[in-house]
């Protein structure tokens, strides 16, 4: 009787364990979608850095031509001015020459100076045109010279910022009591190999690498994007088991889970993201013409239905080197080696719930 009295008491136990564990699942989520909106202003900045570093380059590359332009016609016309000046003093030649490129008073002075302008007034046009245009790029790159320091210090804040969420993100997986050494070594060694590949393609959900705008047009132009009505928490996970099986790796549906918890907690956010992926795993529709998939069998592939973007991603996870490589296939779907500790990490608590020692753990 003993021993069945503590049965209660150990239930209870159980139960707060894996509310516990509900709790960590969700403050990592939590943690992961601040961590993903700071990547995706750090990207921004970046990008912004690069913008500017490259026109600026631009700029110094015209100020250049537009010196050796302006240089030219001052020449051409001091040449003009000393041809038609011939007969005429050298000090009234040194006084026109002054108030053109001097102070602007000789002009004033000067009798002489209005029959040279007129004879002459074409290479005076070019000299003006020459010099404004190279005014106007001077103060072009200086503005960008400021804009770039600024952008400058964005970045650096941005990865700042970016580097205490993945802190927070490293914080909330430790309190599961999991270790990170071996997924850190293992996650910097894919990053070195996948480097080439990954600058050569795209993640399925942006990764910070896509333009929003491109990718909505592609959306409402090229694929199939329509909202389905929602279906429940149980046919979500009944769609994770049967696409992990599908796809080859059944057993480890709890990442599947844990990619469309992270990206759209089971369809409660459709997008589109600010990198402009959209439904329920979060593609981006330039990814989704290729790899999206009729998983229902009703003759189109809807970006937004469930039935068939779980599928979809189960196949470009697959494609992605899974099972055999979590790791590499995560990497895939979004280039961040804290998207793949984040996804690992929720995948491990979807099996410690379900209490599943054939596979895993996963991080």
């Amino acid at each position: 009787m003993q021993g069945f009295a503590r049965i209660p008491a150990l239930e209870a136990r159980v139960g707060e364990q894996d509310a516990a564990l509900r709790d960590r699942i969700e403050e990592i989520t939590a943690v992961g979608d601040e961590l993903e909106r700071a990547q995706a202003r750090a990207d921004g900045a970046r990008d912004r850095v690069g913008e500017l570093r490259e026109q600026s380059r631009q700029l110094q590359k015209q100020i250049t031509e537009q010196e050796a332009l302006f240089r030219g016609s001052q020449e051409g016309y001091r040449d003009r001015a000393r041809a038609a000046y011939k007969g005429e003093s050298l000090e009234g030649l040194a006084a026109l020459l002054d108030g053109i490129f001097g102070s602007g008073n000789g002009i004033a002075r000067n009798p002489g100076v209005a029959r040279v302008l007129l004879e002459s007034r074409q290479s005076m046009a070019e000299y003006e045109v020459n010099a404004q245009a190279l005014r106007n790029t001077r103060r072009q790159i200086s503005q960008k010279k400021n804009g770039y320091k600024r952008a400058v210090a964005e970045q650096r804040a941005a990865r700042a910022e970016l580097h205490r969420r993945e802190q927070s993100l490293d914080e909330s997986i430790h309190l599961m009591g999991v270790g990170k050494a071996q997924t850190r070594a293992r996650l910097r060694g894919l990053k070195a190999a996948e480097r080439a590949r990954v600058l050569r393609s795209r993640a399925a959900t942006g990764g910070g690498e896509a333009d929003r705008g491109y990718e909505l047009e592609l959306a409402y132009d090229h694929i199939v994007a329509t909202e389905v009505n929602s279906i429940s928490r149980k046919r979500y996970i009944d769609l994770y088991r049967a696409s992990a099986r599908k796809y080859g790796f059944g057993p480890d549906w709890y990442i599947l889970a844990a990619v469309g918890k992270i990206e759209s907690n089971h369809g409660e956010s459709m997008g589109p993201s600010s990198a402009g992926a959209m439904g329920p795993m979060q593609f981006l529709p330039s990814t989704w013409e290729a790899s999206g998939v009729d998983g229902n069998g009703d003759g189109v592939a809807n970006i937004m239905d469930p039935e068939d973007a779980i599928p979809a991603a189960a196949g470009y996870l697959r494609d992605g080197g899974a099972p055999q490589d979590w790791y590499r296939a995560l990497y895939s779907y979004n280039h961040a080696d804290w998207y793949v500790e984040k996804v690992l990490a929720v995948a491990e608590g979807y099996r410690r719930l379900a209490n599943d020692e054939k596979v895993g753990p996963y991080i």
